[in-house]
């Protein structure tokens, strides 16, 4: 399955090199004197006069409504920040205190399309990181706004697959600007992605049962005869298989039975056996399967269903760990600009504002490492 993705990568880069090699043969000097428009390899941005409007437009509506809102997030925020160094504190010393706790909880791992993260998880990734930036980005535009700060340029890119949108404040405006006003602009993202996170969180919620009723097919050997791809199964010789009885041992006497959403299928025993379920799946061909949940609207397409799942699980993911991480106080993080906004207010020393924002960009950077370190040293080279 996965090298239909590549395929699809490869054709894409193939396409934006003959794209930019024709546009910048065809109309080069129309881009070289454009404001709004910038063609990189791999790259393209325009920027929007209308979408700068548009910012303006909800930031003037409903102020008491927005003001609540970004007072709100500058304090959520900063809890975020503690939160994540909390995190990454506490996740530490269970790896090196109590090794026997850690579990899928204390994983940390970058998100690297292809190399920590599986292909086939691509098409979801796309439409969470593309809702997570433009949420990030707008909220930051209205809370600009609402604090008196000009916008130099609002707009939308495509880098390579990847789908996003920016908001660039009037750096001379944003650097005149009360010291709470530009705390709460770096809040702001971290919040929208926040609440992005929490309704998403609701939505599978209400969308689908709790309860898992059997698992997909991610992957197989593609036999003639056996479970495909995104077909669901839902036992084997009448036992569900859930989270718990996934590994649990199954006799087989005669014959094995796996029951899926397409058919049936029957396979004869040459003699007794006990294994487990994840075993029994193993050995009739099933690679790589997800546990599946069928929606509480009953809609008869399992593949659909878990389609949707897929989506909304990788919004919140992508959502809460944007929120939380980019409040870390680091070099172009917003957590960076929140605190060393802080301090300048405070610190006027370059030397001292130096060494201090540097600090703390290294003990920050290392607790990350350390973290990503020992999830590998602990359970090994993984995709997700």
């Amino acid at each position: 399955m996965e090298l239909v993705y590549v395929y699809y990568l490869v054709g894409m880069a193939s396409a934006w090199t003959i794209l930019y090699f024709i546009v910048r043969w065809r109309w080069g000097s129309v881009l070289k004197d454009s404001r709004n428009l910038r063609f990189y390899p791999l790259f393209i941005m325009v920027r929007s006069i209308k979408l700068t409007e548009y910012i303006d437009k909800i930031s003037s509506s409903r102020r008491l409504f927005w003001k609540i809102l970004s007072n709100l997030g500058l304090s959520i925020s900063i809890g975020l920040s503690f939160f994540a160094l909390y995190y990454l504190v506490d996740n530490l010393k269970t790896y090196l205190f109590r090794p026997e706790s850690v579990g899928i909880g204390n994983i940390v791992i970058p998100l690297i399309i292809g190399v920590t993260i599986r292909l086939d998880h691509l098409p979801y990734m796309l439409i969470a990181f593309a809702i997570v930036l433009i949420t990030h980005e707008g909220m930051h535009g209205i809370v600009a706004r609402l604090e008196g700060i000009k916008l130099r340029s609002t707009g939308a890119f495509i880098a390579f697959i990847f789908p996003g949108g920016f908001v660039e404040p009037d750096e001379e405006d944003f650097n005149k600007s009360p010291t709470i006003s530009k705390m709460k602009v770096a809040a702001a993202g971290s919040f929208a992605n926040l609440v992005v996170g929490i309704l998403t969180l609701f939505l599978i919620m209400g969308l689908f049962l709790p309860t898992v009723t059997g698992v997909v097919v991610l992957e197989s050997s593609e036999e003639d005869y056996g479970p495909k791809p995104n077909e669901v199964i839902y036992s084997i010789n009448g036992v569900p298989i859930t989270p718990e009885t996934l590994f649990q041992n199954i006799t087989i006497v005669d014959y094995l039975i796996v029951e899926t959403n397409v058919k049936n299928y029957t396979y004869q025993v040459k003699k007794a056996m006990t294994i487990p379920i994840g075993w029994v799946l193993r050995s009739i061909g099933v690679i790589r399967v997800d546990y599946y949940r069928p929606t509480v609207f009953n809609i008869g397409d399992p593949e659909l269903e878990y389609s949707i799942y897929r989506a909304l699980w990788w919004l919140q993911l992508i959502a809460f760990g944007v929120a939380i991480f980019n409040m870390l106080p680091v070099k172009i993080l917003d957590g960076h600009l929140l605190y060393m906004t802080l301090i300048q207010s405070k610190v006027k020393d370059e030397k001292k504002l130096k060494i201090i924002d540097n600090s703390i960009t290294i003990v920050c950077l290392t607790l990350l490492a350390l973290n990503i370190f020992f999830t590998y040293r602990t359970f090994g080279f993984f995709q997700l």
